[in-house]
């Protein structure tokens, strides 16, 4: 594409998204990050409805539009979490594999620009409840007595209440905009074990309890919006714990659903969503709010331990991330390609479907251009980011993003162009030498996406130029810095 089609696309996208929205009258954005939640385990996904049900989640692909091939960069969490922030693909950052410890520092950089930083300078309000995973502080370890920061307020969020890294992990408590929440003094004891296996802090603070942490959560998120004004304009981004392990449903939902406590708890993450609309429609707010659903990665399948209640719930017949091959952690579709709903009342077509392939990094510039403005020049600003919004108009044929990079728990990274997907064995930078040997048994692998979805056929054989011009493409992309 021409730079000057692309300039005559984002410009008719900034006039038409300015009519539509109105000059005066900037869109609240509430924007949904589950945890773990596979492709197909909400109704509207395939999910059965006589195992499990999410009637509010289907109402927000009801009143919206589904994406069908909506991607995440990596197949874990804490990367996943950045590129949605910061608009750049997350192994540019120092994480090039994995995710982060409970003390790692924070991984943006507070001098950068993050999605908050831009929507704070329109005059939203901000706000980041939930699971967080992205680290505090700058040093490693951090002093968890002390104030967090740098951390989420100096990324451009004017409120924060979070589970700092996992559900169930050693810190046990909640942190509150740049300290622990509750905390009484500097002492700490550790006790007891998490579901990793090691020892809670035992900070002096009020201890999170597994079951109620979703709710807790949810009633915080309500809170924070019932202080809302009509006259200013909101971004609540919200990270509900559920379903990642330990799977812990509530009181109220336990038992609920007819595919074990798995699917109990994805009824909570169902509960919690229906708790934020129905908060946005008591207000008069949700005419002009767009409410966005979607998960960090593809959903955990742990066939190392069959009683889990993930497993419990596949022999239900509840099939987790679809008919796609693979699951969280792996460099598969069924790691990445993850439900993606954006229902934006009066402007986005009710019930419509896009096929259209975007990836989390595209919600930083989406959302730019929703505001009414154009993303910026500067490519160390949202390097990796295309704006969706010409989908959410309708205008399918516009196709910013022509291909993308994904990666798994372990670096490895893949790219999708032209209908193929071609993943590349290489370890990534710093990759520790006694683990290497992890990767010796990693091939290449080049799939047609068009007529094997499901990634069943390695065509690396058959197709070696093919191949070679897409790992082409993959280094000229990682060598230059930015994408868009």
């Amino acid at each position: 594409m021409s730079r000057i089609v692309k300039f005559i696309i984002g410009i008719k996208c900034f006039f038409t998204a300015n009519l539509l929205i109105g000059q005066t009258q900037l869109p609240n954005i509430v924007f949904i990050l589950a945890d773990d939640l596979g492709y197909g385990s909400v109704n509207c996904y395939g999910a059965d409805k006589d195992l499990v049900r999410t009637p509010f989640i289907n109402s927000l692909a009801e009143t919206g539009m589904k994406f069908t091939n909506a991607n995440t960069p990596a197949s874990v969490s804490s990367p996943t979490r950045y590129g949605l922030l910061t608009g750049s693909y997350p192994w540019r950052s120092d994480l090039k594999y994995g995710v982060l410890s409970a003390d790692s520092p924070l991984l943006p950089d507070p001098d950068g620009k993050t999605i908050a930083d831009v929507l704070n300078d329109k005059g939203y309000n901000t706000a980041a409840i939930g699971k967080w995973h992205l680290g505090y502080g700058d040093k490693k370890p951090c002093d968890f007595t002390d104030k967090l920061t740098p951390g989420p307020l100096d990324l451009g969020f004017d409120y924060h209440f979070a589970v700092p890294s996992n559900h169930d992990d050693v810190w046990g408590v909640f942190i509150e905009n740049d300290e622990i929440f509750g905390l009484n003094s500097k002492e700490a004891h550790p006790y007891s074990r998490s579901f990793y296996g090691s020892q809670y802090f035992g900070f002096d603070a009020p201890q999170r309890v597994n079951k109620d942490v979703i709710s807790v959560l949810t009633e915080k998120s309500v809170s924070w919006l019932k202080k809302q004004s009509p006259d200013t304009p909101f971004f609540l981004y919200f990270a509900p714990i559920a379903v990642h392990h330990p799977i812990t449903p509530s009181d109220y939902m336990r038992g609920s659903s007819n595919c074990g406590p798995y699917g109990d708890f994805i009824q909570d993450l169902d509960w919690s969503v229906g708790q934020i609309l129905q908060t946005l429609e008591y207000m008069g707010l949700r005419e002009n709010t767009i409410v966005i659903f979607t998960s960090d990665n593809g959903g955990d399948i742990p066939v190392q331990r069959p009683e889990a209640p993930e497993m419990q719930a596949i022999n239900y017949g509840l099939k987790i991330n679809g008919d796609l091959r693979g699951d969280k952690h792996t460099i598969w579709r069924g790691g990445t390609n993850v439900p993606f709903i954006v229902s934006w009342k009066g402007v986005v077509r009710e019930g419509s479907i896009s096929e259209k392939m975007i990836n989390m990094v595209d919600v930083f510039a989406t959302f730019v251009n929703i505001t009414n403005d154009k993303m910026p020049d500067s490519k160390d600003i949202a390097p990796d980011s295309f704006s969706f919004l010409p989908y959410l108009l309708g205008k399918e044929s516009d196709n910013p993003r022509v291909d993308m990079i994904t990666a798994d728990s372990k670096g490895m990274k893949a790219i999708q162009m032209e209908g193929w997907k071609y993943i590349d064995n290489s370890p990534p930078e710093n990759f520790p030498q006694e683990r290497l040997k992890i990767f010796k048994s990693e091939k290449e692998q080049l799939y047609n996406l068009s007529n094997d979805p499901d990634e069943k056929i390695n065509l690396i054989a058959k197709y070696p130029e093919k191949a070679k011009q897409m790992r082409e493409k993959m280094d000229s992309i990682q060598k230059k810095g930015y994408h868009r």
